[in-house]
C-alpha cells in the first residue's frame, strides 16, 4: 500500500460513499416532514373566485375553472340565480357536492 495513486483512490471512494450516504439521509429526513396532498377538498374551493369556461344558467350546468393550491381545476357548475353566466364571467363558489359546485355572481358579495 505504498502506491500514492491507490491511497488517493481509496480515500476518494470513501469520501464519495460518505457524501452520497449523507445526501440520501438528508432527502429521507426532508421527505418525512413534507406532506404531499393533491386531493381537492371542499374547503379548498368554497369562497374562491372562478372563471366561467362553458356558459350556464339556472336551468343548465356549465363549467368553471378555479385556481386551487396553485393549479387550475375545472368543475361542473350550477347556480340558483336567475341570470346567465357567460364565458369569462367571474363567479364565487358558494357550495360543493362531489365534483359539482354551486356558484353565485361575484357582484352579489360586493354589496
Amino acid at each position: 500500500m505504498n502506491n500514492p495513486i491507490l491511497i488517493v483512490a481509496c480515500i476518494s471512494v470513501t469520501v464519495g460513499i460518505v457524501c452520497g450516504a449523507l445526501v440520501v439521509w438528508f432527502i429521507y429526513l426532508h421527505r418525512q416532514y413534507t406532506e404531499v396532498d393533491s386531493l381537492v377538498r371542499s374547503n379548498h374551493v368554497i369562497g374562491r373566485v372562478g372563471i366561467v369556461e362553458i356558459p350556464f344558467d339556472s336551468n343548465s350546468q356549465g363549467k368553471i375553472r378555479v385556481n386551487v393550491k396553485g393549479s387550475l381545476v375545472d368543475f361542473l357548475a350550477l347556480t340558483d340565480e336567475a341570470q346567465e353566466f357567460s364565458k369569462g364571467s367571474r363567479v364565487l363558489v358558494v357550495a360543493m357536492k362531489g365534483n359539482k359546485v354551486w356558484v353565485a355572481s361575484e357582484s352579489v358579495f360586493d354589496r
